[in-house]
């Protein structure tokens, strides 16, 4: 298991871009679950509407957690995905 924290600088917070960005590179790891950590709730990272339902605002921290056989390489590609905007 893999875990990265990730600090919001966007104003706009994880808004339908970055959270699909986030789905879509995750959905790609079929032996990897992914999940979003943020306020006391974990979601399906590879679900848009779950991300979403974080509601993640600027200066909101949330965590990245990648458990499975292709979890490096998951949380690298999340992480790329990401890029410096958010």
């Amino acid at each position: 298991m893999v875990k990265e924290k990730v600090l919001v600088k966007n104003p706009i917070g994880v808004h339908l871009r970055p959270a699909g960005d986030i789905a879509e590179a995750a959905i790609k790891y079929k032996k990897c679950e992914v999940y979003l950590a943020s306020g006391g709730r974990t979601v399906n990272g590879k679900s848009l509407l779950s991300i979403l339902s974080l509601g993640i605002k600027q200066n909101t921290e949330f965590e990245i957690i990648c458990d499975g056989e292709d979890e490096e390489a998951a949380m690298k590609s999340i992480m790329a995905a990401l890029g410096p905007d958010l």
